[in-house]
Parts: structure tokens; C-alpha cells; sequence
């Protein structure tokens, strides 16, 4: 009968190994090896009292067998119960000092105290005992891994796997050390076994099978996994937000936002989870709930700058002013140094100079490295001190560890050492600051020849500024003044379809930046194209030729001065000049010499406005050009710009690039130097 009991038990079939168990105590009650069994039985069927109760009844039947000690030192080990399975597992090798799975256990116990000593000690007595046993095998394995020895470790689970393909201790070890590898694969066959061979389904085992398949790319397997483990453990919080990313990552965002809100309900002010889940709220058109919990989270913790950012990002959504938000969090937080930046900003933006740099000031005094601050500082120093600017953008360049922030430090001290007259570094650091690219920023369109350009002629009005010449006011007030004829919509898009946006054409397109293209374009947009004023971002002998017929209103400035301003205030166009600054200056020539081509071959058609002569004469010429009823107030507003002539402060420095500028400058006009 008790050959029956173990061979059930060998097959995993607990209910009749517990049934046999029964029937043999029932039939031999004073047999403690049938008591042990039945304890055996209980404990696989999850009954840890009744298979204490047995343990101790077959204990109290045979107190002298070594085997029976262990048992219940080994339910004591599972139920937490430290001391009691050590004096259980010392009594049990006291009746026989080659009980293997005594100092088994032992080297585990001494691992978990992280006893390294004690763990080895009793290694090598299990080792007397049998060094090639699966088990031994495992344990050397976990203490040639606590010692750093990966390898070893390896061999040992490997060879334990071998000698006992249905050990899940050795399955499981030699996962887990896969894993660590790196071999997912492998890792995942290991631990799939483990779990076939260990029905309690241990969350470790299934987190780590999970993390294989993920690693995998295996979406559908690790989401079964993952649905598993929260099904035995529902307090797993890592799997469930594993789980959610991974449902996310597939398309299935509204299916993992339960999740989401499942580990809110258990921590609300996880600033993660939050803003995954108000991500998902505001897909599915609910902000009111993203507001919800964004509020919650700050209740919980008013002081999170991280919760504060992410409840100022939602504003946008329902139109709140930032300002009332970013009191209330210097009401929380007076001190935060993320949320002085930010009113600092706002200030800033605002034109509230004073009050910008008041922010800036309590912010520096925590962190003088504070980049956004520390520029609000330069830009207010430069108006006062051109010096101290220098001094505080030359100090932090040093500490600034990515483009955009060199390129910052660099344009504004080489703006405080032009306010110094030192011209010549200035120009140095302005070479270096075009050595880091711009954001949102567009290589010019390569010039294209006049004999490439399509057969085609139109009715209307082209006006071309070129980089560096700032005719954002010009063009403004034509707009108002002509309402819908004028076309700007190119300006800051990159949409245009017509071939002569801010990317050009594609060069193999059929109809590419054609005649045809350009007035179907307008008339989608309602224009008469004989009447429309198109401004475009860029002239070449292509464009001149394939718009042929039209007039050409020019709107310029002397070459070399829209240069020296491209390069430093950029341009309308958004172009980024090329770090290498005599390719942009060949560039700008090419418009401009295609320009003074076309105005020589069509000159009753080109009109050019020089912006940076007399006003009166440039509005003049503008307002005849394009048939204005009312003068124009001005040709610039207020954005960034050097004086007319500027560019002589510049001649040894920018020598090179003048020099293939002089050229064209003088064909329109300009002096020599």
C-alpha cells in the first residue's frame, strides 16, 4: 500500500496518493512511515496543518528515523518557521549524519543569512555524502554564483538538469541563470519546465518566465504569463504595470487602462502609472477623470514636482491658464526649484522682465547651473552689463553637457562679446555654436539650374525674401492690406504640395514644382492665381523658369549683412545654415545671383526693395509693386536683427564667406565694401 502512495505521488496525482495515505493510516494507525506519508500527501494538497499533524504523529510513532525529522524541518522552512526547521534539520542529521537533503537544505539557509562560510561548510558535507546528487549539484551551483562564479554556476544547474530532467529546482536554477545571460530562449525553455514540473506555480518563477518571453518580443506569450501570475498573486503591482505597457505597446490601450487605475487605487500618487493612464483618459476623450486623479495624486503628495508637471500638462488640454496652476504649486512647494523655472519662463514670455528674473535669482540661489534661468539672467545682463554676461554664459559652458545648451551659451556670449566690440572672438564663438544643429530646424533645398525646370508659364506675383533678411513685418502688413491674395502659408509648414514649399520638390515626381502644380495649388485654396501674392522660401533659376511670366517683388537687404543675420538670428524660412559656412554663403549667392540674372533678362517684371536703404523709397517701391492703397508704417518690427552695415565689424572674420558674397552684393547694387 505505501508503494502506492509514493507512486501517485511520483506521478503528481495528489488526490489518490492522499486517498492511499488515508486508507493506510486508517488500516495501520501505529506505522509511522504511513502517517509520514500522509503527511507528504497533505502538504503537496496544500493542507499544511494537517500534514503538521501527520509529520508529528509519525514522529512520535518512529522518533529515532532521521527522514521524519526532516519532513516537518522542511514544512517549518516553508511556513517561515527559521529556528524550528534548524533544530528539526540538527536533529534529523544527529540520527543520521549522511541525511543528504538535511545539509541541503542547510547550504539554502545559510545562502538566504548570506553566510557564505556556512553555506560552503555544509556543501561540502553533502558532498561527502554524494557530490554527484542533482540537488548538491544545485546548491554548489547557487554558491559558485554567490562567489562571482557565473560559469561554474552553469555547469552545476546543467548538469543537475541531466542527471534529473524532472528535478524543478534544477529547471528553475538553470533558468534563472540563463536569464541573467542574457539567452532568453534557453531561459524560457528552463523555466517552462520548471513550472510544468512544480504545480505551486511560485511568482518568481512566472515573473522570470515572463521577462524571458518579453525579452523575446513575444507579446501574446508574456501577456499570458503575466495574466497567470496576477491570477495566483493579484498583489503582484509589477507584473500588472508590465502587464499594461505591453497591451499598450500592442494597440490595446484601453484594455490595459484597468490595470492603470487598479495600481492607482493602490498608490495614487505613482507618478508613472499617472501619467500613463491620464495619457490613455485623454485618447478616449475623457480628461475629467485624468483631472480626477492628476488632483488625487497631488493630495496625496502636494510637494511631487514630477505630479505637479504632469497636472500642468493636462491644462493645456481643457484651456486652464498656466499661471493658477503654477501658484498653486509654489503654495505647495515653495522652494521647488522645477516651479521658479517655470514662472520665470512664464514671466519671461510674458515681458515681464522683472519679475522673470526674480524667479531666475531664486532658482540660481539653489542650483547656479540651472540652464533656462541662467539664460533668463544673460538676457537681462546684456541690456546692463554686456561683461557679466560674458562671465556668467563663459562659466556655465563648461557644465552644459548637450547640444542645445552649448549652442545657447555660445550664440549669447558671442552676442555679449559683439556688444563688447570684440569682434573677432565673437565671430570664433559663433563658429563653434553652428558646429551644434538647431531644433526643428531644415537644411536649405539644394539650388537647382533653370535648364532643369519644366515648360510653363503663370499670371501672378512671387515675393522672395531671402535668409537672414527679416520681412516678417513687411509681409505682414501686405497681408493686411490684401487679405486672402496673399499666400504665407508656407511659412513654418512644410505641407505645401505645389513643388515650391520649404522642401521643394522631389525630383522624380512627374509634375515637380510645375506651373500646373503652383496654380492648382491656389485654386484648392479659393485663389485666382492671376491675382495671388505667393510668397516663396527659396529662388533658384529653376523656380524663375518654371514660374515664368509672373512678377517677382525681391524684399532685401545687403547680402552680406542677411548672411551675418542668418547665421546668428536665423531666418523666416527656418533654414540651418551648414556648419561648414562657406557651403551656406555659396547657397544664399546662388538665390541671389539667379535673382540678378532673372532681373537683368526681365526687368520691367522684377522689382527689388532694399529694406535696409531709405524707408520711404523701399515702401514706395513695395506699395507700387503690388498696387497697396495705404503706406506701410515701417519695414521691421522687433525681432532680432544687426544694424545695416553691421557685417564690416565682421570682415576678417567672416572673410572667406564675404568674400563670395561681394560679388552679387554689387550686381544689386551694394557697395564694394
Amino acid at each position: 500500500m505505501l508503494a502506492k502512495i509514493n507512486e501517485a505521488l511520483r506521478q503528481g496525482n495528489y488526490p489518490a496518493a492522499l486517498a492511499a495515505a488515508r486508507a493506510a493510516v486508517a488500516a495501520q494507525p501505529d506505522n509511522a512511515a504511513a502517517h509520514h506519508l500522509l503527511g507528504v500527501s497533505l502538504q503537496r494538497s496544500a493542507d499544511v496543518a494537517g500534514a503538521r499533524a501527520a509529520f508529528e504523529r509519525a514522529i512520535a510513532l518512529g522518533p529515532d528515523q532521521s527522514n521524519l525529522h526532516f519532513s516537518l524541518a522542511s514544512l517549518d522552512l516553508a511556513q517561515g518557521n527559521n529556528d524550528a526547521a534548524m533544530q528539526g534539520l540538527k536533529q534529523s542529521l544527529a540520527l543520521d549524519p549522511n541525511q543528504l537533503g538535511a545539509y541541503v537544505t542547510l547550504v539554502h539557509l545559510a545562502m538566504a543569512r548570506r553566510d557564505l562560510a556556512e553555506a560552503e561548510r555544509n556543501l561540502r558535507l553533502a558532498q561527502r555524502v554524494n557530490s554527484e546528487h542533482p540537488q548538491v549539484l544545485v546548491a554548489e551551483g547557487y554558491v559558485a554564483q554567490a562567489r562571482g562564479n557565473a560559469d561554474q554556476a552553469l555547469r552545476c544547474f546543467t548538469e543537475a538538469a541531466q542527471a534529473d530532467p524532472s528535478l524543478a529546482a534544477a529547471q528553475l536554477a538553470l533558468g534563472m541563470a540563463f536569464l541573467a545571460r542574457g539567452t532568453w530562449p534557453f531561459a524560457e525553455q528552463a523555466l517552462s519546465n520548471s513550472l510544468a514540473l512544480d504545480p505551486s506555480r511560485a511568482p518568481n518563477t512566472l515573473r522570470a518566465l515572463a521577462e524571458a518571453r518579453r525579452r523575446q518580443g513575444k507579446a501574446e506569450e508574456t501577456l499570458a504569463t503575466l495574466d497567470e501570475l496576477l491570477a495566483l498573486y493579484p498583489a503582484e503591482h509589477a507584473a500588472r504595470g508590465l502587464r499594461a505597457e505591453i497591451l499598450i505597446a500592442t494597440g490595446k490601450g484601453d484594455v490595459a487602462l484597468p490595470d492603470y487605475l487598479a495600481l492607482l487605487a493602490e498608490r495614487p500618487d505613482h507618478a508613472h502609472t499617472l501619467r500613463q493612464a491620464a495619457g490613455l483618459l485623454v485618447q478616449l476623450d475623457r480628461i475629467d477623470e485624468a483631472l480626477a486623479l492628476a488632483e488625487a495624486a497631488l493630495e496625496k503628495s502636494p510637494a511631487s514636482d514630477e505630479l505637479w508637471m504632469l497636472r500642468l500638462n493636462l491644462s493645456g488640454r481643457v484651456g486652464e491658464g498656466a499661471k493658477s496652476l503654477l501658484d498653486r504649486w509654489q503654495d505647495a512647494n515653495p522652494d521647488s526649484v522645477a516651479c521658479l523655472e517655470l514662472l520665470a519662463d512664464f514671466h519671461n514670455t510674458s515681458g515681464e522682465t522683472a519679475l522673470a528674473e526674480a524667479y531666475a535669482d531664486r532658482a540660481l540661489a539653489q542650483n547656479p547651473l540651472l540652464h533656462s534661468s541662467a539664460l533668463i539672467k544673460i538676457q537681462a545682463e546684456m541690456q546692463r552689463d554686456p561683461a557679466q554676461a560674458l562671465a556668467r554664459a563663459d562659466a556655465l559652458l563648461p557644465h552644459a553637457s548637450s547640444a542645445m545648451p552649448q549652442r545657447n551659451l555660445l550664440g549669447w556670449s558671442a552676442m555679449a562679446l559683439d556688444a563688447l566690440g570684440r569682434y573677432d572672438e565673437a565671430g570664433e564663438r559663433w563658429r563653434a555654436m553652428l558646429r551644434h544643429p538647431g531644433d526643428n530646424q531644415l537644411p536649405p533645398p539644394r539650388a537647382v539650374s533653370a535648364d532643369q525646370a519644366p515648360d510653363g508659364e503663370i499670371e501672378g506675383t512671387l515675393v522672395w525674401s531671402p535668409v537672414g533678411v527679416r520681412a516678417e513685418f513687411v509681409l505682414g502688413e501686405i497681408q493686411r492690406q490684401l487679405g486672402e491674395r496673399v499666400q504665407l502659408d508656407r511659412i513654418g509648414s512644410t505641407s505645401a504640395d505645389d513643388g515650391f514649399g520649404l522642401l521643394r520638390f522631389t525630383p522624380d515626381h512627374a509634375e515637380a514644382g510645375s506651373a500646373a502644380r503652383w496654380r492648382a495649388s491656389l485654386q484648392a485654396m479659393g485663389l485666382d492665381p492671376a491675382t495671388a501674392v505667393d510668397w516663396l522660401p527659396h529662388l533658384d533659376g529653376y523656380t524663375l523658369a518654371a514660374l515664368r511670366g509672373a512678377k517677382v517683388l525681391a524684399l532685401l537687404t545687403d547680402p552680406r549683412d542677411a548672411f551675418l543675420n542668418w547665421i546668428i538670428h536665423g531666418s523666416l524660412q527656418g533654414y540651418l545654415p551648414a556648419p561648414e559656412l562657406g557651403l551656406a554663403a555659396d547657397w544664399l549667392a546662388a538665390g541671389l545671383e539667379a535673382l540678378a540674372d532673372h532681373r537683368d533678362a526681365q526687368p520691367d517684371s522684377t522689382t527689388l526693395a532694399f529694406l535696409d536703404r531709405d524707408a520711404g523709397t523701399a515702401s514706395m517701391v513695395i506699395e507700387r509693386a503690388l498696387g497697396l492703397t495705404q503706406p506701410l508704417p515701417a519695414l521691421f518690427g522687433t525681432g532680432a536683427r544687426f544694424p545695416a552695415g553691421h557685417w564690416r565689424q565682421y570682415r576678417d572674420a567672416f572673410g572667406p564667406e564675404f568674400a563670395r558674397l561681394t560679388p552679387v552684393a554689387v550686381r544689386l547694387g551694394y557697395p564694394l565694401g
